[in-house]
């Protein structure tokens, strides 16, 4: 479980402040339990993305209700151009993650 808490919250707290970021409310850890707090649908926001955040650790997350989200920013990625932007430690994918 250590394991998990160090991939939730990612280096130096990193993780977790995308969570806070894209979701819209406060997420902090007390031991082995995530605490988020704000508005309702910012709340489920954030415990959605981080049920997400550990299934892609099983594998491809695909989100089947993206067209109806107000949430989700989709980028067409040429398949020449799928190394660059998950390459080198996904780089160029976190600078769009930033951006967006």
């Amino acid at each position: 479980q250590d394991d998990e808490l160090s991939y939730a919250l990612g280096k130096q707290g990193g993780t977790r402040k995308k969570l806070e970021r894209s979701s819209g409310s406060i997420v902090q850890y007390v031991g082995q339990v995530a605490l988020f707090s704000g508005e309702k649908p910012a709340r489920r926001r954030a415990k959605e993305y981080m049920k997400w955040l550990f299934d892609q650790l099983e594998g491809p997350v695909y989100c089947e209700d993206w067209q109806d989200r107000d949430d989700v920013t989709v980028v067409d990625v040429p398949s020449d151009c799928i190394g660059y932007v998950t390459g080198s430690r996904r780089a160029a994918l976190g600078s769009m993650e930033e951006e967006w």
